[in-house]
């Protein structure tokens, strides 16, 4: 039968990676929040309130994009903690096992 061999070192670095994104997709989305148009802007165009709508929403999309993609990668974060965290466990409960009595 084969043994299994995981490398915590690269299982410890994938988290840290997906850590470090979920972050900065969360500052991307941050970035988003309350950047309202003001029809003014635009002058006195017919369609300034529609443009502003349409800015409104975008805003309002890229925020909510963003955060998705920040939760769902602090969910594989704590995925692969508990994996790692379960390797290890495992790991430890079988060279206790193995030692003489």
């Amino acid at each position: 039968m084969a043994v299994a061999k995981f490398n915590s070192e690269a299982m410890e670095q994938c988290r840290t990676t997906v850590s470090s994104q979920a972050g900065q997709f969360g500052a991307i989305g941050d970035g988003f929040s309350n950047q309202y148009g003001n029809p003014d802007i635009f002058g006195k165009l017919g369609a300034s309130g529609a443009i502003s709508g349409a800015v409104t929403a975008m805003d309002q999309a890229g925020s909510q994009e963003f955060e998705a993609a920040e939760k769902l990668l602090r969910k594989v974060e704590s995925a692969l903690d508990a994996v790692q965290t379960t390797v290890e466990g495992v790991e430890e409960s079988n060279k206790n096992s193995m030692k003489a009595v």
